[in-house]
C-alpha cells in the first residue's frame, strides 16, 4: 500500500511529498522524505497499525527532513540515505532551513545508514534500490519500488521539469547525466515526484523536461538517447 502525503513546510504555503509504503500483510513500512508535521505522519503509521522499519532520503534539503529526528526518537529506526549527501544530512553543510525560517537541526550519524549505487533496502514484501542522481545536490538518490515499478525521484524529476540546480553542492551538468541514466534504464516505470503531481508514466514527463534541460545546458535528448 501506498500513501502520498502533502505536507505543508513550517506553514509558509510551500509543500513536500511524503510518502508512507507499506506491506498489506505484515504492516512493515518505510517512510520517504518525511518532510515535516511529524505528528501528521506519525497518526498515519498508529491509525494502520504499521511497525516502521527505516525512513528513506532522497537527499538532504530541510524541506525533505525536517520531521525526521521526531520520528526516529519515537521508533527507534534508521535514517537510510546516500553516502554522497553525509555533510548536508548531519548539519557540516547547509541545508537550507533558514528559507523557512528555522535554525538548522542536525541528524545524529549514529541514527545513520549511508548507502551507495544500486544498494537495496528490503522491509517484508518490498525491495527498494537506492538510484545515484546527483544535480540538485550531490548525493540525490531516486528509490526504485522494484514490486510495483514505481520510481521516487525526489527533487531529481518532476513532472514537467527537474529540480534546481544553482544550490550548494548541485551540478547542472550532472543533473543531465542523471537524467539520461533515468530514461535510459528505467522506461516503464511510474514516477512519484517531491513536489506537484505523481504517478505518471516517466515517457510522459520526457519532451517537457527534454526541452527545459536543452535551454538550460544545451543537451538534447533525443541526441543522446538515440
Amino acid at each position: 500500500m501506498l500513501e502520498k502525503l502533502e505536507i505543508e513546510i513550517s506553514n509558509t504555503g510551500h509543500y513536500t511529498n511524503s510518502y508512507i509504503y507499506y506491506d498489506d500483510t505484515s504492516k512493515e513500512a518505510i517512510v520517504i522524505d518525511p518532510a515535516d508535521r511529524a505528528e501528521k505522519i506519525i497518526s498515519y503509521i498508529e491509525k494502520h497499525n504499521l511497525r516502521l522499519k527505516y525512513i528513506l532520503l532522497t537527499h538532504g534539503h530541510a524541506d525533505h527532513v525536517l520531521a525526521v529526528n521526531t520520528i526516529i526518537k519515537r521508533y527507534r529506526i534508521k535514517v537510510i540515505a546516500n553516502i554522497n549527501e553525509k555533510n548536508m544530512i548531519i548539519g557540516n553543510i547547509t541545508n537550507y532551513s533558514n528559507v523557512f525560517g528555522l535554525i538548522q537541526e542536525k541528524i545524529n550519524e549514529d541514527d545513520c545508514i549511508f548507502l551507495n549505487d544500486e544498494d537495496e533496502v528490503k522491509i517484508q514484501g518490498a525491495t527498494f534500490k537506492m538510484i545515484n542522481t546527483p544535480g540538485h545536490t550531490i548525493g540525490s538518490v531516486c528509490y526504485l519500488l522494484k514490486e510495483e515499478n514505481i520510481l521516487f525521484t525526489g527533487d531529481t524529476l518532476f513532472s514537467n521539469c527537474f529540480g534546481r540546480c544553482d544550490l550548494v553542492t548541485a551540478s547542472i551538468e550532472d543533473i543531465a547525466n542523471s537524467l539520461v541514466k533515468l530514461y535510459k534504464n528505467y522506461k516503464d516505470v511510474k514516477v512519484y515526484s517531491g513536489h506537484g503531481d505523481t504517478g505518471m508514466d516517466i515517457s510522459k514527463t520526457y519532451e517537457s523536461v527534454r526541452e527545459e534541460l536543452r535551454y538550460n545546458t544545451l543537451v538534447d535528448l533525443n541526441d543522446v538517447l538515440n
